[in-house]
């Protein structure tokens, strides 16, 4: 924790001050257009999850166990009402750490250490174990994904690719009979972020079962320059001796409803997700800051979500037509664990979910007027999307569901479901190099310096919410997916 950011006893004051505003404050006019987000109370939810206080909100820390009792009482702040008769999911976690003195991985002749070489990334409980065989060079993770007929057979040998195996891929390797997969991060600067970002401590889904949209169930390792310079040839033996030492987690899935105004469709309900953890504590940067905040991954999605609640119930008639359901993950950045475990025990239908926006792609410090839509091309709620970007003279591409945060388990499950992420080109107003000037000040993804800063502008995030809920306004006026 960096020295002289120790604003604890505000952040506290803010907390307890903010409820009892939110409690008390009369209902604001109408706006006189749907869908305006408070910007003030976009900082004051982002000053408060990304102070130090939480500690970088690390699932089954104590910190993020604060953010989960700031949401929940965020949300009976707004009246919204508990899911399932409580406004937490429990979500049984298991903190798994490899023991430094039995656990390396032996490259032809040389063995690498745990944390410093390398890193145990699979995620699952049947991929906690050791493996070893000959390497087999099966190219790039993007090239598998390409052309997963040009995988060859494996039979006990441990796949050896550049690049981040995500599910998909590792299930092909496993259909091909590797004993486990060994990725390669060639760039040092990347692969110290990893070492930095994510430590070696695992958390996996305790319960047995559950189907996992980022892990297979195959042994998986990534490693740096240091490992990859004795990998140049295949046939190389590998092995990996892993010892673990466990225990279990508290962690819970936050959830809150507001109730559709239309009794004939207010069982079905227009869903909004966002992650609330993040890294937690680890290795410091230049400064000597080891907290690794996440104001925008992900305060800032938790927060558009909570201004939305509240723009929602500021509507004269007190909401959509549909239900909408708010869904605050944990575990997000340890594997999609909480919405994973939501969608397979589920306290509200999945069946009854209409559509799911999900926000957690960073903080724009100035208007977009471009986005991708992930999740949309093959469906109906990515062309409402595209419409409505259109309609506000913005412009909106269509991409495949990927297993790269909250909403893909619930597309994989069959509900209708985009990622908005704001694009790449220059801000609204902005030249091409004042745009890169703001993103290269502000984009502290993954960093220690990632935190609250009061000179932040928060119109982008005004916008990037407000995209979210026009998206969901035309899903809720719209007769689809089912004509009614």
């Amino acid at each position: 924790m960096t020295a002289g950011r120790t604003r604890h006893r505000g952040a506290v004051t803010l907390l307890l001050l903010g409820l009892g505003a939110c409690a008390t404050r009369p209902a604001r006019p109408p706006s006189p257009r749907v869908g305006v987000i408070d910007t003030l109370a976009l900082r004051a939810h982002t000053f408060f999850l990304a102070d130090d206080l939480l500690l970088g909100r690390e699932t089954g820390s104590q910190g993020s166990a604060t953010a989960a009792l700031y949401l929940e009482a965020q949300c009976r702040a707004q009246g919204l009402q508990p899911v399932g008769g409580s406004y937490r999911h429990p979500v049984p976690l298991e903190a798994v750490v490899p023991l430094p003195d039995t656990t390396f991985l032996r490259v032809g002749a040389r063995a690498f250490t745990v944390g410093t070489d390398f890193l145990i990334t699979g995620g699952t409980q049947n991929a906690l174990r050791g493996f070893s065989g000959a390497a087999v060079l099966v190219g790039s993770a993007d090239d598998l994904r390409r052309n997963p007929d040009g995988i060859p057979r494996l039979d006990g040998a441990v796949a050896v690719l550049h690049g981040v195996a995500r599910a998909d891929v590792a299930a092909l390797l496993a259909r091909r009979g590797a004993a486990g997969i060994l990725q390669i991060v060639d760039d040092p600067a990347t692969f110290a972020l990893y070492l930095a970002s994510r430590g070696t401590t695992l958390t996996v889904l305790r319960e047995p079962g559950i189907a996992s949209s980022f892990y297979a169930d195959l042994p998986t390792v990534l490693v740096g320059p240091t490992v990859a310079t004795v990998l140049g040839q295949a046939g190389t033996p590998i092995e990996l001796h892993a010892v673990f030492d466990r225990h279990p987690l508290t962690a819970d899935n936050i959830t809150c409803l507001l109730p559709g105004t239309d009794a004939s469709r207010g069982d079905t309900a227009i869903v909004f997700t966002a992650h609330y953890d993040h890294l937690g504590v680890s290795l410091p940067d230049a400064s000597g800051d080891s907290v690794y905040n996440g104001f925008s991954d992900n305060a800032v999605g938790v927060a558009m979500l909570l201004g939305i609640a509240d723009a929602l119930r500021q509507r004269p008639e007190g909401g959509l037509r549909h239900s909408a359901l708010f869904l605050f993950f944990t575990g997000e950045e340890r594997g999609l664990l909480g919405s994973d475990y939501f969608v397979a025990r589920p306290p509200y239908p999945l069946e009854r979910m209409r559509a799911l926006i999900n926000l957690d792609a960073g903080a724009p410090p100035a208007r977009p007027w471009t986005w991708r839509l992930a999740g949309g091309e093959r469906t109906p709620l990515g062309e409402i999307g595209r419409d409505v970007a259109a309609v506000e003279g913005w412009s909106a591409t269509l991409s495949a569901a990927t297993a790269n945060s909250d909403y893909f388990p619930f597309a994989r499950a069959g509900v209708p479901a985009v990622f908005i992420v704001p694009g790449s080109a220059p801000y609204e107003g902005l030249s091409a190099d004042s745009s890169q000037a703001l993103r290269r000040r502000w984009d502290r993804y993954h960093l220690p310096g990632d935190h609250y800063n009061d000179a932040f502008p928060f119109t982008g995030l005004q916008r990037y919410a407000e995209y979210a809920l026009r998206i969901a306004e035309a899903v809720d006026t719209r007769p689809w997916p089912n004509p009614e």
